[in-house]
């Protein structure tokens, strides 16, 4: 077990199943569950990178020559003995397998309770199962009276991208309907929470996944997505609140297609933007159900 040939063998071998796992996700169009599309060109170098030295180390431990390449140094030692070998090198051979067997789900609501929903852009995070009942309808404030006009489900292709954060504010305030791309999902949030007054009673449409904090009433929902700045493990949580007994009535994780008039409302001591009178259709999630983080650059 300590002869460096079988060693230098099976560290090949590992770097192999790990160039194989990335493949595998890439194939399967599953990177996108966990790794935010703009680091994707980084799995592709480190694809290369594990296949290059897997290589390398393969024909290095089934080569017949017997010249030993070693440095001295008590560092770079093999481990000593069956367990300690098991050990080292299960700690990189498990991740492989369970890579493998492990089915590629995404996010959902039960993750969002654990770390919070960003309502608006993230001036308020609703806190995880409070079981504080918001307001009741009556009590809820708004400054303009509700509007005559019926929400309608349109095309997202009606709202143009735009990458500068000014010009999109004044594209917003312009158009009578905002259409939440996922291109510039938390762009357009910051936009409404920003100065909510002036998107009250203008039509919004965004597509998410139903989330439901046990604080809520029964007829209220939000409407989600996760937020990825590097990978799934710095996931967060931003949506809009929406209130319908039809919205509200949906499981948790439902992926829906909405579209309202902008609110306000009063959730536990915060104002916060809500959609009032939606209308929805349940859809299935899309091909990434993340979309990215933005931060706005100070100068």
């Amino acid at each position: 077990m300590r002869t460096l040939q079988f060693h230098t063998y099976l560290r090949g071998i590992i770097l192999i199943g790990y160039a194989l796992l990335l493949l595998k996700l890439f194939l399967t169009f599953d990177m996108a569950n966990f790794v935010a599309e703009k680091m994707h060109g980084y799995m592709y170098f480190a694809l290369g990178v594990f296949i290059f030295l897997g290589a390398i180390q393969i024909i290095r431990g089934t080569s017949s020559s017997n010249k030993v390449h070693s440095c001295g140094c008590d560092a770079h030692e093999l481990p000593r003995g069956f367990l300690k070998t098991v050990s080292v090198y299960s700690l990189f051979i498990i991740p492989v397998i369970l890579g493998f067997m492990l089915p590629d789900n995404l996010l959902d609501s039960s993750v969002a309770s654990k770390r919070g929903v960003n309502i608006g852009s993230g001036m308020y995070s609703a806190p995880p199962s409070t079981g504080e009942k918001v307001p009741a309808a009556d009590e809820k404030e708004t400054s303009k009276e509700e509007s005559a006009v019926e929400a309608t489900l349109g095309n997202y292709e009606e709202f143009p991208l735009e990458e500068d954060f000014d010009k999109l504010k004044v594209l917003a305030s312009e158009r009578e309907k905002v259409y939440v791309r996922d291109e510039q999902f938390i762009q357009t949030l910051s936009l409404i929470d920003e100065n909510l007054d002036a998107f009250i009673g203008k039509e919004i449409q965004l597509k998410g996944f139903i989330y439901k904090d046990e604080s809520f009433e029964g007829d209220q929902a939000v409407i989600s997505r996760f937020t990825v700045t590097c990978c799934v493990a710095d996931a967060g949580v931003y949506g809009l609140l929406a209130e319908d007994e039809q919205l509200g009535s949906l499981e948790p994780d439902t992926w829906v297609n909405v579209s309202g008039m902008v609110d306000k409302i009063d959730l536990n001591g915060y104002m916060m933007p809500f959609i009032k009178d939606p209308v929805y259709e349940v859809i299935d999630a899309p091909e990434n159900p993340y979309v990215e983080e933005f931060f706005i650059k100070v100068e």
